[in-house]
């Protein structure tokens, strides 16, 4: 797969639910123009882009532990002007109080130590700086892969663990342990559309991430059996369209 093809499933598939998630994320921070961003976990940089069309930065950086997603953002035209590297979130190749802005989106959860992920993410910002970050409300079954997670187990006998859950009861507490002030935690809440089941199922089953693996395991069988399950089970309009609601969890305070 080329870098290109890996930037374009990857937006087909959460891009086009990501980009409204940050739109919202951003605005709840009510960021000043020229400051100097680092976006943790950028993946192939949807939130590095929504930040230099819309708030004026002086710099972004990205930063993701994944290679193949990182030259991918380095490779597309829409990430002129963001400066991409490989790094971990649980140590950041950063000095201290090195930007005024530090935020991720949709990491946290695959991240073991999550506490000492946003102690960094802290250490690296300026004193008074911003920290935030935004995942999907997975823990109360409202994020935007649900109905397919649920047609999978309404079709086997064995329960599925998708993916890990962002800690949605616990971000407000892990942002103030880590020393960070004025700390607020909030629900982020959008409508996900689909033309149809086809523009529902390609996307969610023909991507590199959690749901794409874990499709490319199943039976055949059990594909289909899916399929035939979320003809049922999806909210469909009369035009054979699909919407539903899907949410994130937001954290965020000053260093």
């Amino acid at each position: 797969m080329t870098y290109s093809e890996i930037y374009s499933q990857y937006d087909h598939f959460m891009g086009r639910w990501s980009r409204k998630v940050c739109c919202q994320f951003l605005n709840q921070l009510t960021p000043e123009r020229e400051l100097k961003w680092l976006d943790v976990g950028c993946g192939v940089g949807v939130l590095g882009q929504i930040i230099v069309k819309n708030y004026s930065p002086s710099a972004v950086v990205g930063i993701d532990p994944l290679e193949n997603s990182i030259k991918a953002a380095q490779r597309h035209a829409d990430n002129i002007g963001i400066r991409f590297g490989i790094g971990n979130a649980e140590n950041l190749p950063f000095q201290d109080s090195s930007f005024d802005a530090v935020v991720s989106g949709l990491m946290i959860k695959f991240v073991p130590d999550q506490e000492k992920a946003i102690s960094e993410m802290k250490r690296v910002a300026r004193v008074g700086g911003i920290v935030a970050l935004y995942d999907w409300d997975i823990t109360s079954n409202m994020n935007t892969t649900r109905h397919f997670w649920s047609a999978v187990d309404d079709t086997t006998s064995n329960p599925i663990t998708p993916s890990p859950a962002a800690p949605a009861d616990k971000l407000e507490l892990l942002f103030k342990e880590a020393g960070l002030s004025q700390v607020q935690q909030k629900k982020i809440s959008f409508n996900s559309y689909f033309r149809n089941l086809d523009d529902y199922w390609q996307p969610i089953t023909q991507n590199s991430q959690n749901v794409g693996r874990f499709y490319k395991k199943m039976s055949d069988e059990h594909q289909i059996a899916v399929f035939n399950r979320l003809k049922e089970t999806l909210p469909f309009k009369s035009d054979g369209s699909i919407q539903f609601e899907s949410r994130a969890i937001m954290a965020s305070g000053y260093a």
